[in-house]
């Protein structure tokens, strides 16, 4: 049985089959790993920061594309819609200087 267990290791890539446990293996191969930089690399290079747009444009006509792009029954949309578009058609003063900020 302690064969077979040695073949399966050796398989699965295990060094060998100690009778102390493979500790003393453990070690040696935690030694070797380290090579005394102490410096952690990074796996990829950090993106650029995307820079903001000057100018938002999700305030205009803010009401009747929260409408459209809601889960409400395409029937139940047509009114909402026409209560929506001249809202946004007054606020559209108040939206476009709202988008600087």
């Amino acid at each position: 049985m302690t064969v077979l267990l040695c073949l399966v290791a050796l398989s699965l890539g295990a060094s060998a089959c100690a009778s102390d446990g493979g500790t003393a293996d453990s070690s040696q191969t935690v030694a070797a790993a380290d090579d005394g930089s102490g410096k952690l690399e990074p796996r990829y290079q950090p993106r650029e920061p995307v820079p903001q747009p000057f100018y938002n444009s999700d305030y205009l006509f803010g009401m009747s594309r929260g409408v459209t792009n809601s889960t409400i029954h395409p029937a139940g949309k047509l009114p909402l819609l026409v209560l929506t578009i001249p809202l946004d058609i007054v606020f559209l003063p108040f939206a476009a200087i709202g988008g600087f900020f």
